[in-house]
């Protein structure tokens, strides 16, 4: 954990691209200050859903998770991961962006959910790698993107920004 600001660096003169790239720079230049050692690897990533021209982050709580799954419900949505690999003094970073069509929910099923806790730690109050998954129709993109680390963009930004492969780090 890093404490780095999460706020949504400029909300509306920004694009959804534009900040989880940046969150996902503040992230990673905290924890790389935090660790003070040029030779650590730093990947650190964040992740938005924009529906409609609105920014969904985390909700503040219960109320508004129900109310987020409630205006997705039956509609398509993007979800955009910046991510960004410190090393060596070097900072690069990249985002994905994945669309997702959400099924029709009724509000008891989208109440059981939110009361589950799952939504409150997710952007657009969902998780795909969990029960969050049973609300979606359709993935056009990176499955990985919607979990929250865009994992063959992260394998570029590795290779393209730093000549290495993910398989080094195994």
């Amino acid at each position: 954990m890093t404490n780095a600001d999460e706020s949504l660096c400029g909300g509306k003169n920004r694009t959804p691209a534009e900040i989880v790239t940046e969150l996902a720079r503040r992230k990673a230049r905290a924890a790389a200050a935090k660790i003070a050692d040029a030779s650590a690897l730093i990947i650190a990533a964040d992740t938005i859903v924009a529906h409609k021209g609105r920014i969904l982050g985390k909700p503040s709580g219960t109320d508004d998770a129900v109310n987020m799954l409630s205006s997705l419900s039956g509609d398509t949505h993007e979800v955009y991961s910046g991510v960004a690999v410190v090393f060596g003094g070097k900072t690069v970073c990249g985002f994905d962006v994945t669309k997702v069509k959400f099924r029709d929910m009724d509000i008891k099923e989208i109440t059981a959910y939110a009361a589950t806790g799952d939504p409150l730690t997710k952007a657009g109050s969902y998780g795909a790698e969990g029960i969050g998954a049973a609300f979606i129709e359709r993935i056009e993109g990176d499955f990985f993107n919607v979990a929250g680390l865009p994992v063959c963009k992260l394998a570029n930004i590795l290779k393209d920004g730093f000549k290495m492969s993910v398989f080094d780090l195994i």
